[in-house]
């Protein structure tokens, strides 16, 4: 064998080679752009997106979310997700443009993220329609009896923080059957709904938005109450029965005690008598906090060292605010809390 005739064979495998090299990098780059595509900020817009939260009585409460999904990615993508503020949470189904899809939950420490994993790659200018079934149990907060007892008050809130741009938000609430406005609330509504109706049986109230973008966060707030009978499960027998000795001891006592009613009425007429300040479960214990605090906190420390929503801290603090209870001021980026002498 002639050298050049060497040569040219040394040439040729070197050329091979590289040949290779050059389609295994190709190859391998479209395998890791189809598995390890992900959504930003930027590379999705959520429009015509509808929330709708149904209550009832009970503790679960059912979140339905319909949205269009346009992905305007430049790299394919095979899953995307979106941020749910609430801390307990079970998918019931997910769907694109109809088709079952996978979801996994992915908690954080006040809300989860929902990854909705996609039957194929979503490619540039893709538009799918989501639908999503949920149920939670954090959506609102039975706080208890009213004066009078006759009505149970309760509190519901649902935050929304987007990882996109979400065009054209309604969000809906169903209350549950019976359910009225708390009607010494000084705003059971927060912010004012678009609209409201009732479908029959419960009160509805929607709220609209035309925009929101990344980060940007909305509460929705509405304080009801439910008439007590509804709620309240009927007297067995056996506690009726109960009821009548307990009340046959206490008619007793108060014979043996009547000659003393003069007595106790000329002391009760010398004293100032202070109506006690009810306090919800959630009041105590910001009340508590600010005193274990020296009396001072920023509010971001109450929420998540109670393990509260912003929403729900939020509106626990508006309360005792209005009663003289606590003084919000601004210093420098954050919201103190002190709380006020008695």
């Amino acid at each position: 064998m002639h050298n050049s005739e060497m040569v040219q064979m040394v040439q040729n495998k070197h050329a091979y080679i590289v040949v290779g090299f050059l389609l295994a990098g190709l190859l391998s780059g479209a395998t890791i752009t189809q598995v390890d595509g992900q959504a930003g900020p930027l590379d999705i817009v959520m429009s015509n997106m509808y929330v709708t939260a149904t209550l009832d009585s009970e503790c679960t409460k059912s979140l339905i979310i319909d949205s269009e999904v346009a992905y305007i990615g430049a790299s394919p993508i095979d899953y995307f997700d979106l941020r749910i503020d609430v801390r307990d949470l079970t998918v019931n189904s997910a769907s694109l443009n109809g088709t079952n899809v996978a979801t996994t939950i992915l908690p954080e420490s006040t809300y989860n993220l929902v990854r909705v994993q996609s039957a194929s790659p979503l490619m540039n200018s893709t538009m799918v329609n989501l639908h999503l079934n949920l149920t939670t149990d954090c959506l609102q907060e039975q706080i208890g009896l009213n004066d009078d007892e006759t009505m149970y008050l309760n509190l519901f809130s649902y935050y929304i923080r987007p990882l996109y741009e979400v065009q054209n938000l309604t969000f809906t609430a169903v209350l549950p059957t019976h359910a009225v406005l708390q009607s010494d609330a000084a705003a059971p509504l927060f912010p004012n709904p678009t609209m409201n109706f009732t479908d029959g049986y419960s009160p509805v109230y929607v709220w609209f938005r035309d925009q929101m973008l990344p980060s940007q966060e909305v509460a929705f707030i509405i304080k009801y109450q439910i008439p007590a009978a509804i709620i309240q499960e009927p007297p067995s027998q056996l506690d009726s029965l109960m009821v009548g000795v307990l009340a046959f001891i206490l008619g007793a006592v108060a014979i043996l005690f009547i000659e003393r009613i003069p007595l106790l009425i000329n002391k009760l007429q010398s004293r100032t008598v202070i109506a006690p300040i009810r306090l919800s479960k959630q009041e105590e214990q910001v009340l508590d906090f600010l005193s274990q605090k020296g009396g001072s906190s920023p509010q971001r420390e109450i929420y998540e060292q109670l393990d509260m929503s912003q929403s729900l801290a939020s509106t626990v603090l508006t309360s005792l605010e209005e009663r003289g209870l606590i003084k919000r001021f601004r210093q420098g980026r954050e919201n103190m809390v002190h709380l006020m002498e008695e």
